[in-house]
């Protein structure tokens, strides 16, 4: 049994190009009847900013019992500060505004790993499995406020999921009329807004936090058996409490002039009011495919990632033919994945970043030899 403490300080460098320096843009300019090189300074400087700074407190216990099982436990605060933002300047100083150590966030959470292994006759196992909660949440921008899909916004966590909050389909011509307006023309199937701020408009105003990023729960295990020549060896890994989004080509039939894909078979219509996407349009991308939650979905999943069987040939046999050691194997990789995320998508699919080439399953089979 061990208890383990400690704090630190660290200093972050990576903090991209460090622009603490006040640099001319060169260009040429044509002034009378000559062409004449020209300079121009763009971009305030700051020659006082310093690198970022990550404080973090740590507690862990170690256990270890009847030497078969292991168990580690940690709890973590981590602090970052002097983050570089581009604060707001009056307009009339006529420069791009600098970078000023300003941000702060705040990573908490904790990590458990859990060990077993042992013998029975000519079987042994071992087993592994972690899980990790962290929550991330900006302390300070100094007000500053962006917008966009992903945003920072104080007392979130980063890259927060930024858009409006859908409350199912309109049903009526009635329902549409006595509703707040909003985008282009809208009719039943289509998809309805809440309006946050009761001003019978729905704009970006009516914009609010709807997700995170940032998964709550990481957890893995693997798992390694073995019995006489014979052995398996298995990684599970998978997130908790996370939400995903598509947009773009994923969500709208007809992107661009393509085809619809399978998925978008599944369309509103007054037989079909429980369906997954809106009414069908075809170069409408006004009030249906605006950022919103009813293109979020859970990301959480499990996915059996390796799995691998394998035969090692008996010692006597290889020494026969003139081999230390020989082994036969099968492999496969993402063999299945257990989620409620959008049909045909990968769950993994960055957001933002609309569609990701989707993990693929690969089989394969080999032989090891040692002469």
């Amino acid at each position: 049994l061990k208890l383990r403490a400690s704090w630190g300080m660290l200093g972050n460098q990576n903090i991209g190009t460090y622009p603490f320096a006040s640099t001319l843009s060169l260009g040429a300019a044509a002034m009378g009847k000559q062409v004449v090189a020209i300079a121009a300074l763009n971009n305030m400087a700051n020659d006082v900013i310093s690198w970022e700074t990550s404080e973090m407190t740590n507690i862990g216990l170690d256990i270890t019992l009847l030497e078969s099982i292991s168990a580690t436990f940690d709890w973590y605060n981590k602090i970052t500060s002097d983050i570089l933002l581009e604060l707001d300047i009056p307009s009339i100083i006529g420069l791009n505004a600098p970078y000023q150590n300003a941000g702060q966030v705040r990573n908490r959470g904790w990590e458990l790993s859990l060990g077993y292994r042992g013998a029975t006759g000519d079987f042994r196992y071992a087993v592994d499995f972690n899980l990790s909660d962290v929550k991330n949440e900006v302390l300070d921008l100094r007000g500053v406020n962006r917008t966009g899909l992903t945003v920072d916004r104080e007392g979130y966590p980063i890259n927060s999921i930024y858009a409006l909050q859908s409350d199912g389909y309109f049903t009526s011509d009635d329902e549409i009329t006595e509703h707040a307006t909003q985008y282009g023309t809208v009719a039943p199937g289509d998809i309805r807004y809440v309006n946050q701020n009761d001003d019978d408009i729905i704009n970006d105003l009516d914009k609010v936090i709807i997700g995170s990023t940032i998964p709550r729960y990481t957890y893995g295990m693997a798992v390694d058996l073995s019995y006489k020549n014979i052995t398996l060896n298995a990684f599970f890994q998978g997130v908790g409490k996370a939400d995903g989004y598509l947009y773009g080509r994923a969500i709208q039939p007809f992107y661009s002039g393509a085809s619809a894909y399978e998925i978008h078979k599944d369309y509103w219509t007054t037989d079909n009011t429980d369906a997954a996407f809106p009414r069908l349009t075809f170069g409408d991308a006004g009030n249906n495919y605006q950022h919103s939650s009813f293109w979020m979905k859970d990301a959480s999943y499990l996915r059996l990632k390796n799995l691998q069987i394998g035969y090692n040939f008996p010692a006597a046999t290889l020494k026969k033919v003139g081999l230390q050691e020989a082994r036969f194997y099968v492999n496969g990789q993402n063999i299945f994945t257990l989620d409620k995320f959008w049909d045909g998508y990968d769950v993994e699919t960055p957001v933002g970043t609309g569609t990701n080439y989707p993990q693929v399953k690969v089989y394969s089979a080999g032989i090891e030899v040692k002469f």
